[in-house]
């Protein structure tokens, strides 16, 4: 999958108040590709316009799965009055950081190994959202960037659907340039506020996509389980669920 793939205009939206809404459709897959216009990831939609929901009304999004804890929700909360979809808050995460839930140890490599191990069953329950959108329906996963979280999801759901790994990783990394810029220096600029230092892990936990980490990850998982069905299954997902994601997402 080439850089231009990724930078398709069908595939990422420009939106207002959004720096990383995209389409996961047309992706190489075991039996076809993956549908453009079905799962759509992003960052946090609290500064949304009217122009911006009039776009996610355009794309059809009928179903916003919310990773973000509870406090984050409040803090910054989206504005989706007047859209027609049904909003489900599964936080991956407590309303604990992420980072110190990861064993204490703030960097991408064990955040992502932690949420694996420790957060299956609430990853496994936002692909259970996207395994039963609807057939003229679109679903838009999203948490506060849009990569971790939401990459962890995406990734899953892809990868069981058949798609494949290399256009996964792809598909992840390709966060980071989106967040660059405005986006990433305002979220710096707040860690620091804080009080946070901003070590070369602190920056990378906020910013990054690195293909590597990603790829790791999900070569381990396929190794310790199988597939990604194989992990999936183990986190509550049924056959039946994971037919239909695959159903849902692949032409």
């Amino acid at each position: 999958m080439s850089a231009a793939d990724i930078l398709s205009p069908d595939r990422r939206h420009i939106v207002e108040g959004v720096y990383n809404l995209r389409d996961t459709g047309g992706y190489r897959a075991a039996t076809g590709t993956s549908r453009w216009g079905t799962l759509f990831r992003s960052d946090a939609l609290h500064r949304l316009d009217d122009a911006g929901r009039a776009r996610l009304a355009e794309l059809r999004i009928a179903h916003i799965v919310d990773l973000r804890g509870t406090q984050e929700s409040l803090s910054a909360q989206n504005l989706v009055e007047g859209l027609d979809a049904r909003v489900h808050h599964l936080p991956v995460f407590d309303d604990a950081a992420p980072g110190a839930q990861a064993i204490g140890a703030i960097a991408l490599g064990p955040l992502y190994d932690h949420m694996v191990d420790e957060r299956g069953a609430q990853l496994a329950a936002a692909v259970r959202v996207i395994a039963d959108v609807g057939a003229d329906e679109a679903v838009l996963v999203h948490c506060t960037a849009g990569k971790d979280r939401t990459g962890l999801v995406i990734a899953f759901a892809l990868r069981a659907a058949g798609v494949e790994l290399d256009d996964v990783v792809a598909d992840y990394a390709q966060t980071a340039d989106n967040l660059r810029g405005e986006w990433a220096d305002a979220m710096l600029h707040t860690v620091t506020s804080r009080g946070v230092e901003l070590t070369p892990d602190v920056v990378d936990l906020v910013t990054a996509s690195p293909a590597p980490i990603m790829a790791a990850l999900l070569q381990r998982i396929e190794r310790e389980y199988g597939s990604m069905a194989g992990y999936l299954l183990a986190q509550g997902l049924t056959s039946d669920e994971l037919d239909r994601l695959t159903a849902a997402l692949i032409d």
